[in-house]
């Protein structure tokens, strides 16, 4: 993985992160019966790692980042350590699930899949989600313009294809549409948590009082405290062979 995140990203994105997790996860595991353990890599702050555990008795969640680690989140039924190297200090055969939220992009590499498989029970689900809100329109609306505004070539449906895996089996894939209630406040947090928009934002409005001049110009182009974007949210769940 690498560190996408410096000091002031990392505020914003401790500050706020769409509640869309547990959301994605229910979509594959309705009702599912809680299992012991499960791991998310790249958990970040937390959020991801904390809606796991909707569907566990105890969860772990390890991040290259040791800055993500230090904000994350406090939750009775998760724990957290800094991963090194692709590494999972973990022993073989450990976990029911684990998930790796809007994380496998840049964790993608045969490493992590086997060291995945080894520390996995035997038909434990292993689960790449992401989501991408729609944020075009905010760029638009703030005069932000496309020579600025350049597309990323991050990709939300990020899965294990490419690499060997005889060890794991596809079970499904698949993409949905949602609406995502969110306050002006938030939504300049959700702005600034990327160091390439706050790159971006800050060349447009200045760096300084930055997230304040931005709060302020979304409530005087959008005259509301809230706004509803539109989401896409991406799934792929495999189960281990071993």
């Amino acid at each position: 993985m690498i560190k996408d995140y410096d000091q002031i990203t990392a505020y914003h994105y401790a500050s706020y992160r769409p509640l869309l997790h547990t959301k994605i996860l229910e979509s594959y595991l309705p009702n599912h019966e809680k299992v012991d353990l499960g791991l998310d890599i790249g958990c970040g702050t937390g959020q991801s790692a904390i809606s796991l555990s909707a569907f566990c008795k105890k969860v772990i969640g390890v991040d290259p980042s040791q800055e993500m680690i230090q904000k994350s989140i406090e939750h009775p039924s998760v724990t957290y350590q800094t991963m090194k190297n692709n590494l999972l200090d973990f022993n073989d055969d450990s976990f029911d699930f684990i998930t790796f939220a809007g994380s496998l992009f840049y964790a993608k590499s045969q490493e992590i899949l086997d060291e995945s498989i080894r520390v996995s029970k035997t038909n434990a689900k292993v689960i790449a989600y992401d989501f991408e809100i729609l944020l075009s329109p905010i760029f638009k609306l703030l005069g932000v313009s496309e020579e600025t505004h350049i597309a990323s070539n991050y990709n939300h449906k990020e899965n294990f294809t490419g690499l060997q895996t005889a060890a794991i089996t596809l079970n499904e894939q698949y993409k949905q549409a949602i609406d995502l209630e969110i306050t002006i406040p938030d939504l300049a947090h959700l702005l600034l948590s990327s160091k390439e928009d706050y790159a971006k934002l800050s060349n447009t409005f200045g760096p300084e009082n930055l997230f304040e001049r931005l709060i302020q110009q979304l409530q005087n182009k959008l005259e509301s405290e809230n706004i509803t974007l539109k989401a896409n949210t991406y799934l792929t769940a495999y189960t281990v062979l071993k």
